[in-house]
């Protein structure tokens, strides 16, 4: 129990100190959020706003935004702490590295995912999205944007040192499947057929990413330290 008390405490200094940073920082999680609304309302203006039309591009604009948009503050997971030695205190300390990785993906979905679930139900009026699409939109964004979270961790952690840009080519083909099934969730949605199929698949890739991308990324961190 004390054992589990030390790794919860662990856990939640590392998220209160990220969450800090963060909102010191306001463009950490300012520049993902209006990047999304910007390239949301750009569509309307650029394709005309006729609402079926608008209405069937909506899923694959949607999550193209937030995978774009959530890539902007990948480098920052890793690097900042990398540069400026608390990424050696950490590993020096003598806690899991589990732990580190996941309060730090978590940290990362807090500051960009949750405020692109909140921006998502203003793409619903800029899209013409009906109103029974906003629930499986929201619960899709949720799951979708958390693995987008882990994946951004395994892409930084990659590259620590290096280029922003070069994380983003690693994440980008990993989340094409979470993309497919994000469009197919709300395509299916928006045509009244059922999409539970593609929302369990979702989240069965979330179960088994949760601890399967943070020991990948803890294995990454330990090669570039070797």
């Amino acid at each position: 129990m004390n054992n589990t008390s030390t790794l919860f405490s662990w856990f939640r200094l590392i998220l209160k100190r990220d969450l800090a940073l963060s909102f010191k920082k306001i463009a950490t999680f300012l520049i993902p959020l209006v990047f999304f609304l910007i390239v949301i309302s750009l569509f309307p203006l650029a394709l005309g706003t006729e609402n079926s039309f608008l209405s069937s591009l909506s899923p694959g604009v949607i999550w193209v935004a937030a995978l774009l948009a959530s890539l902007l503050a990948v480098e920052s997971i890793f690097n900042e702490d990398f540069r400026d030695g608390t990424l050696d205190h950490f590993l020096l300390s003598g806690e899991p590295i589990f732990i580190l990785v996941f309060a730090k993906v978590f940290a990362h979905w807090l500051v960009t995912g949750v405020p692109l679930l909140l921006a998502s139900l203003i793409s619903t009026f800029f899209l013409f999205l009906p109103e029974g699409v906003v629930l499986p939109l929201l619960i899709s964004l949720l799951i979708g944007t958390l693995l987008l979270s882990l994946l951004g961790a395994l892409g930084s952690a990659l590259t620590i040192g290096k280029t922003a840009i070069l994380s983003a080519v690693i994440v980008l083909p990993l989340s094409i499947p979470i993309l497919i099934l994000g469009v197919a969730i709300i395509t299916s949605a928006i045509n009244n057929q059922d999409y539970l199929s593609y929302l369990y698949f979702l989240g069965a890739m979330l179960a088994v990413g949760i601890p399967g991308l943070c020991l990948a990324t803890v294995e990454a961190i330990s090669i570039n330290y070797d």
